[in-house]
């Protein structure tokens, strides 16, 4: 398995935190706190899989993962799509 791929997994199961539909437009409030457990999710699924992320991954991943979700992406193409973003911004 190649770096890549072994990191792709981790970062499918942070974005698998958010299994159920979000709105989609989802107020400031909210979006703070899916940020929060976006990050948290994000954290803990890489040090599940032993790994440690670039700088700034994490970040990334949720925001592009959120920005998707406000512009009426499900949250399924919304993971596909930010999963896809972050492995070849960070050369995964």
């Amino acid at each position: 398995m190649t770096p890549m791929n072994a990191r792709i997994p981790a970062i499918a199961i942070a974005l698998g935190l958010f299994a159920t539909p979000l709105p989609q437009a989802v107020a400031s409030g909210d979006q703070d706190m899916i940020t929060r457990l976006c990050m948290a999710g994000f954290n803990g699924a890489m040090a599940s899989a032993g790994k440690t992320p670039p700088a700034g991954m994490g970040e990334y991943t949720c925001k592009c993962f959120l920005e998707e979700v406000n512009a009426g992406a499900s949250v399924q193409t919304a993971q596909d799509s930010c999963k896809q973003k972050a492995a070849e911004r960070y050369k995964l």
